[in-house]
């Protein structure tokens, strides 16, 4: 987890020629890191440094978007005990039950960071979900960042981007493709601007 450092928070958002001409939305998002004494898969070793490096590469890669997510709060969550034999089955629907819906915090963005499940991260409906352990490939112009990307990915399933098949393109699973086409960054944006004027689910 060392090279998520080497990417800190810029103090400002530096915005491209295109994004420039749109107004930054401002998302507010709150980071949980799970806690299990019983699943070593749950149990995030992420540090607060590092979750911050790593919300920097989401916000150079939603730039194009004029999106930004802003961290509120960083906090610890224990994860519900599922019975070790049902968890390790590996399927996508376990790890949200081992997540306590009553921690989770209404109006904003909720982001959960656990070690290791299979998945590089997934978004069913709240919250979003993001491995520490990440399996992915680079592409030419992608990101350097492979937990920042992942997050960066399920965050546009939160903002109802679906997959795509073009290796550059952030909605690519298991790549590091950073691009948004015009359709997805209207798409985005037009869901960020209901988040905030509807409230956040």
């Amino acid at each position: 987890m060392k090279s998520l450092l080497l990417r800190l928070c810029a103090p400002f958002l530096i915005l491209s020629p295109v994004a420039a001409q749109m107004e930054v939305i401002t998302l507010p998002v709150q980071v949980h890191l799970v806690r299990s004494s019983v699943h070593p898969g749950l149990q995030s070793t992420i540090s607060e440094a590092e979750v911050h490096a790593v919300f920097s590469e989401v916000n150079r890669i939603w730039e194009a978007a004029a999106i930004r997510f802003e961290i509120k709060g960083i906090r610890e969550m224990q994860a519900l005990n599922i019975a070790p034999k049902r968890f390790f089955q590996r399927s996508r629907n376990l790890v949200p039950q081992a997540l306590p819906g009553a921690d989770m915090k209404p109006g904003i963005m909720d982001v959960c960071f656990i070690h290791d499940m299979g998945p590089n991260g997934f978004f069913y409906g709240e919250p979003v979900v993001v491995s520490e352990v990440v399996t992915s490939s680079k592409v030419r112009g992608g990101s350097d960042h492979p937990v920042g990307r992942v997050a960066a990915h399920e965050l546009g399933h939160a903002l109802t981007l679906k997959h795509r098949k073009e290796r550059d393109s952030l909605m690519v699973p298991g790549l590091r493709g950073i691009k948004l086409s015009t359709d997805e960054i209207t798409a985005a944006r037009q869901r960020a601007l209901q988040m905030l004027t509807q409230g956040i689910p």
